[in-house]
């Protein structure tokens, strides 16, 4: 059960120095509160203190601050409010090093891209609130700690348990940062599904036409593919009973790629950098629940395969 914090004071840290990690970090020591950066290793703190922090690009505004920050092998314990913004394949290998620092009745807070990552969480740490959140921010990497706040989107967090409205609200306040603003969801699933589903369109189609996210609406041949996407995951969908939270996709696959049309989505980015993508807990999480239900998603299963072939070049 969640205890009740008021929101000043929440001392947020921060796992995952990337786009949405260091977008919540710039805005929010702007604003005044505490939060902290929890960076990869030594190496990683001492880039970050060589580029003397973070700087933001949002339209016209740089932003540019040097926010706290340390490295696992150094941290006070214990966490008691952690914002986790890892790749999910990195999250638990992170959250394990960070283990002896994080208190027991610890809230853990998921916003990253992907599902099923908050259920392995919680089974390493069984006493820990586990929190999933969403968010259609867009932000991307220009260099090492330079990043471009590239479109404003919408920003969700909730929980599966009853009875927590009140104390997610604080949560959502202590991390409303303008001009990020964080709402509570009642269905927090369907929020999450919704976001999985816009991120096994546009997210693979990107990197295998090596696009940014509007350039897709751009082509015949792109919008094809994004309906057959599209339609392998209503498929999906109904087998599972998400319909009522999907009958709008299409539309809203297109609309995500002209609000975000300046974007590089986070997965191009990895391939780009030869970094590991989210692909296994986005295209590869609805192909193993198609498989369960016995459903073909031959398009999905084909840019799965080939997004891990880029992802993995010395691999044949």
């Amino acid at each position: 059960m969640l205890t009740p914090v008021p929101p000043t004071t929440i001392t947020w840290h921060i796992l995952g120095a990337g786009a949405i990690g260091s977008l919540w970090a710039i805005y929010g020591h702007r604003a005044g509160a505490d939060v902290r950066l929890i960076l990869r290793d030594q190496q990683t703190l001492d880039a970050y203190q060589q580029c003397a922090g973070i700087r933001l690009h949002s339209g016209e505004q740089t932003l540019h601050y040097q926010l706290p920050a340390r490295c696992s092998t150094s941290l006070p314990s214990p966490i008691q409010h952690l914002l986790i913004t890892t790749k999910a394949p990195q999250t638990l290998p992170a959250l394990k090093a960070l283990s002896t620092h994080i208190a027991d009745d610890a809230v853990l807070l998921l916003l990253q891209n992907g599902l099923g990552i908050a259920e392995q969480i919680q089974r390493e740490f069984p006493k820990a609130t586990v929190i999933q959140g969403s968010t259609t921010e867009g932000c991307y990497r220009q260099n090492r700690f330079e990043f471009v706040h590239a479109g404003r989107g919408q920003t969700f967090i909730g929980s599966t348990k009853d009875g927590e409205h009140d104390t997610l609200l604080q949560l959502a306040n202590s991390l409303s940062f303008s001009p990020l603003s964080v709402s509570v969801s009642d269905n927090i699933k369907a929020v999450l599904w919704r976001k999985l589903a816009v991120n096994c369109v546009i997210n693979p189609l990107t990197v295998i036409h090596r696009c940014r996210n509007g350039e897709l609406l751009n082509s015949p041949e792109h919008r094809a593919q994004m309906r057959q996407v599209v339609d392998e995951i209503l498929k999906v969908s109904a087998a599972l009973g998400y319909t009522d939270w999907v009958v709008d996709l299409h539309e809203l696959v297109t609309d995500v790629a002209t609000t975000t049309a300046a974007n590089r989505s986070s997965m191009l980015q990895d391939v780009e950098a030869e970094r590991d993508t989210e692909i296994d807990a986005i295209t590869g999480y609805l192909c193993h629940l198609a498989a369960q239900h016995k459903i073909a998603v031959p398009m999905n299963q084909q840019l799965l395969d080939k997004v891990k072939r880029l992802s993995s070049p010395h691999q044949p």
